[in-house]
């Protein structure tokens, strides 16, 4: 069984030694590769929601009414609601405010939505579970 090892000269053990040492150097750069682009994707997804946090703290400060009265039902900021638009678009979200020139926001899902109250058929609230954005 060892016969073949003591056929081997050290001409044959440098090249597996140069050859082992060049395929672990390729397993360690793939791997600090796949380390990298890692913590690279988790960097760009906290900073999609830090810049998404950041529009919707510009949305509080564009829309400061937190009250908004739609055909005798009364609405605050952070309610649930469903909105009805006059095309039949149906919008959930979570109600941000209403600025003067009776414009609301509300964010649904992913989305910051900016409507205007005459072209809303009809808000009513839901329950505080989660909301399905059906844009």
């Amino acid at each position: 069984m060892l016969e073949g090892f003591y056929k081997l000269t050290t001409l044959d053990y440098l090249y597996a030694a140069l050859a082992a040492f060049i395929i672990t150097q390729l397993i360690l750069a793939v791997s600090r590769f796949m380390k990298i682009s890692k913590e690279n994707s988790k960097g760009f997804v906290s900073y999609r929601e830090a810049d998404r946090i950041l529009v919707i703290k510009k949305c509080i400060a564009m829309f400061p009414v937190e009250t908004i009265y739609f055909r005798g039902k009364v609405f605050t900021k952070g309610m649930k609601v469903r909105i009805t638009t006059l095309q039949k678009r149906i919008i959930e979200g979570e109600l941000i405010g209403k600025n003067e020139m009776d414009i609301l926001c509300i964010v649904a899902g992913q989305h910051i939505i900016a409507h205007e109250i005459g072209k809303i058929e009809d808000i009513t609230e839901m329950s505080s579970g989660l909301t399905e954005n059906n844009l």
